[in-house]
């Protein structure tokens, strides 16, 4: 049982512009160029939207909670209890003098936004991704006013605190929140991102080991063992939950606690990583007809995962709605444009 009923996402809120790029990054570097670069892409679609990590993660348990159940017999939720003991998410974070259209974005989509404030000074943070055919993605990032850090006392709300979601950030709003929850012991999703171009290995350390849920893409947890010269069986064994997002393929989650027979489901071909594994689950991605924009589906697919914590699903069935709610994201372009219906959340569910 997760008995995870109250939770604050913290992470950047920004304004997204999104380019794609009609053909191969690979195709325009020079191998023996690396050590300088001088490259320019030109596009031929660009979209402006409402984004950022704590935005993304936050609007998807939302889609689901506000639902205030999902029916279904496979899923470990009791609609009686959900219903009378509903979960409370709060997001923390800071906008700039332009962060209205945020604000008024977290009131229609029933976002607790109480703890987001706005400094009259700087912009918001914003970000501009160009993704090439392959889905790579070369981001470019300004943090502005995520640098404002949302301070509240931990101690206050510590004994009503089930699990914090720490998601990339500026590095003064990232590394408080990651020293206050450990300071407070509070249980927490640590989800780093683009912090690993500039946190410190000493610090990065100290956020992965004493976390609950580690959850990067495979490109971010192979740069995560590589820095601290660990494997994943190690940080498990050390009471971490190892999440690695595979894009299509899926997601695994390596745990201390789950016996290797309950582990891998659908076709899997381990990396040097994984094998050796006992304590390993391997769930499918969803299957869609046509992917628009991969942009903000590691997001999505948190506030999938967050969001099947708080209705007490089991993790197997946790990964699975993470997976679900990558999936519609995928399908839509930009960040917070997919609306999914109750009805088209479960089919997708019971079809995994």
């Amino acid at each position: 049982m997760n008995n995870y009923k109250n939770v604050f996402v913290t992470g950047s809120i920004a304004y997204d512009t999104i380019m794609n790029f009609p053909n191969e990054f690979q195709d325009y570097f020079h191998p023996e160029k690396l050590h300088q670069i001088n490259v320019s892409f030109v596009v031929n679609k660009l979209e402006k939207q409402l984004g950022g990590t704590g935005t993304n993660i936050s609007y998807n348990i939302a889609l689901i909670t506000n639902f205030k159940f999902l029916i279904s017999n496979q899923f470990q939720i009791s609609n009686d209890k959900f219903l009378n003991n509903e979960p409370q998410v709060k997001l923390l974070g800071s906008v700039g003098k332009d962060g209205k259209d945020f604000l008024n974005f977290f009131k229609k989509n029933k976002i607790d936004a109480s703890g987001v404030i706005m400094d009259k000074e700087l912009y918001t943070s914003a970000g501009s991704v160009i993704t090439d055919t392959k889905n790579n993605q070369i981001w470019g990032f300004y943090y502005g006013a995520s640098e404002k850090i949302p301070y509240i006392d931990f101690k206050k709300i510590n004994k009503d605190t089930d699990l914090l979601v720490i998601s990339a950030n500026h590095q003064n709003s990232f590394l408080y929140f990651q020293r206050e929850a450990i300071k407070n012991k509070i249980p927490y999703l640590y989800d780093p991102g683009m912090t690993l171009t500039w946190i410190k290995d000493k610090d990065l350390e100290t956020g992965v080991m004493n976390c609950r849920y580690l959850v990067g893409n495979d490109y971010e947890i192979a740069m995560i063992l590589k820095r601290l010269k660990k494997t994943v069986r190690e940080i498990a064994k050390h009471g971490v939950n190892v999440i690695i997002t595979l894009g299509e393929k899926g997601v695994s989650y390596s745990s201390a606690v789950i016996p290797v027979k309950t582990g891998i489901q659908g076709n899997f071909s381990l990396d040097s990583r994984l094998r050796g594994n006992d304590n390993l689950l391997l769930v499918p991605g969803v299957k869609v007809s046509k992917m628009l924009d991969p942009t903000g589906a590691g997001d999505a697919w948190r506030g999938g995962f967050v969001a099947g914590l708080l209705m007490d699903y089991s993790t197997r069935d946790c990964l699975k709605l993470g997976n679900v709610m990558a999936s519609f994201a995928i399908e839509k372009y930009g960040t917070v444009n997919h609306r999914p219906t109750k009805r088209e959340i479960e089919k997708r569910l019971k079809d995994l």
